[in-house]
């Protein structure tokens, strides 16, 4: 899937605009609860983030070892090898569109990673409402 699906995966939960509400007990177990569903959400979606980096590390793996054959095999009309500039050329190419397409799924996961911390956190702090009232 792409960054910008998962992007829109994650405004669609609408982590940003959640209040946490402590008013009454009842409420603050309803907002843990909505917590707690927030969190395996977003761990399935930074599962699945995960998933399509290493995919797309492996693909890049096989393009720069198809490059790396390509350079022994003669081509065109002369039948010539690649010189060894080109193949470094190739190889410099597909690293740099690798890391590019690397660092948009690096941003979701980033973010994915700063929700968690953040619904820790509300947990963390729900729970001290919690304990406080309860004594």
């Amino acid at each position: 899937m792409s960054p910008k699906k998962y992007r829109e995966q994650l405004l669609d939960l609408e982590i940003d605009g959640f209040e946490i509400d402590t008013s009454t007990i009842n409420n603050t177990m309803e907002t843990l609860n909505q917590l707690n569903e927030l969190e395996k959400i977003l761990n399935k979606i930074r599962y699945n983030v995960r998933a399509d980096i290493r995919t797309i590390r492996m693909d890049y793996m096989g393009k720069l070892k198809e490059v790396d054959q390509s350079a022994n095999e003669k081509q065109g009309f002369l039948r010539r090898t690649k010189s060894v500039s080109q193949v470094i050329k190739e190889k410099k190419g597909l690293t740099k569109e690798r890391n590019l397409t690397l660092a948009t799924y690096a941003v979701v996961e980033n973010t994915i990673d700063d929700y968690l911390d953040q619904i820790e956190q509300s947990k963390f702090y729900i729970k001290g409402s919690i304990q406080h009232r309860v004594g």
